[in-house]
């Protein structure tokens, strides 16, 4: 029964963390900026475009969430590319509901910048999250740069991993359309007007590849106000590394060896006559009368030296007959 009771438990408690996580993603992915883009519906040139204008929209983020609530931000929409090569514009925008458009003198949305300061300009709201902006001129004097700021403020209540989408985009009600053209409409800005529309602007068919726009499910739009999500809790363990040193000491007897070399000098005494003398008592003394002395070289260290043959060896011969002969002698006396 217990078990049962942890097992619903534990369902319990994964159901509701799958949910939580589900809302957190679907919170963080939410938006309300609906893609408005239509199709470019225009007469276009054969050829390939010469001037490449690109729309560059801001794109703010905040650390946290306390950093961006209430914030008031300046929204550009600036161009690159097209110098003195474009005159006649209309474009619409539209950012995220949640954030509230700050009106700048006379109520109007946006406020013209350097790129337009030879050409005239006009702007019409298009409900309270977008507008409507265009300019006219007699010459091709649209300039790179801002054409035009727009002040948003962030809600009071936003949190991290909110984003607030801010769209371009391209509008024809089956009569006419936005434009993006020179003066006399020649062919080369007719060609410059449609490369706009089509890469210039990001659009379902020229989706952005921005993470936040694409976290958003926003990537038709361009630019955003952000704020960036919570930061994930990490338990870091250190691991503790213990290092034993064994220090190793060597003790190196050195021995010395002393060699002596001792030179042996070896006398030998031979004598040449050698008599035998029998006492009475049997006692057999020999008496041996020396001739000569000789000594034997000194050795060489190298080995032993051997003794010289010759005269002295027979003396010794003699002298040992000699000792035999008296011994038997004073025997044979005895048995008589």
């Amino acid at each position: 029964m217990r078990k049962n009771s942890l097992k619903r438990a534990a369902a319990a408690v994964a159901v509701s963390a799958l949910a939580l996580s589900a809302s957190t993603v679907s919170a963080f992915a939410a938006t309300n900026l609906e893609d408005k883009q239509t199709a470019y519906n225009a007469t276009v040139p054969a050829g390939e475009a010469t001037t490449k204008p690109v729309m560059t929209v801001t794109k703010k983020v905040f650390a946290t969430a306390d950093e961006a609530q209430g914030q008031v931000v300046d929204v550009t929409f600036s161009i690159s590319g097209a110098e003195e090569k474009y005159c006649t514009t209309g474009f619409h925008v539209n950012w995220d509901n949640r954030l509230t458009v700050v009106p700048q003198r006379g109520g109007v949305y946006g406020k013209a910048g350097d790129a337009l300061e030879v050409l005239s300009s006009k702007q019409e709201a298009n409900g309270a999250s977008g507008v409507f902006f265009t300019t006219m001129g007699s010459e091709d004097m649209g300039f790179d740069g801002v054409m035009w700021t727009v002040q948003l403020k962030v809600p009071d209540d936003a949190k991290a991993g909110d984003v607030f989408p801010i769209d371009v985009w391209y509008q024809h009600d089956g009569t006419k359309g936005d434009l993006f053209v020179d003066n006399k409409k020649t062919d080369a800005g007719l060609l410059m007007q449609a490369w706009f529309f089509a890469n210039g602007i990001n659009s379902s068919s020229n989706p952005s590849t921005d993470p936040y726009l694409v976290k958003a499910d926003a990537t038709f739009a361009d630019g955003y106000i952000a704020i960036e999500g919570a930061a994930a809790t990490t338990t870091s363990t250190t691991p503790t590394t213990t290092t034993t040193t064994t220090t190793t000491t060597t003790t190196t007897t050195t021995t010395t060896t002393t060699t002596t070399t001792t030179t042996a000098t070896t006398s030998s005494t031979t004598s040449d006559t050698t008599s035998a003398t029998t006492t009475a008592a049997g006692t057999t003394t020999a008496t041996t009368t020396a001739a000569g002395t000789t000594t034997t070289k000194k050795g060489s260290g190298t080995g032993s030296d051997s003794p010289k043959t010759g005269v002295t060896g027979v003396g010794v011969a003699v002298a040992g007959l000699a000792v035999a002969v008296g011994t038997a002698f004073a025997l044979k006396k005895k048995e008589d």
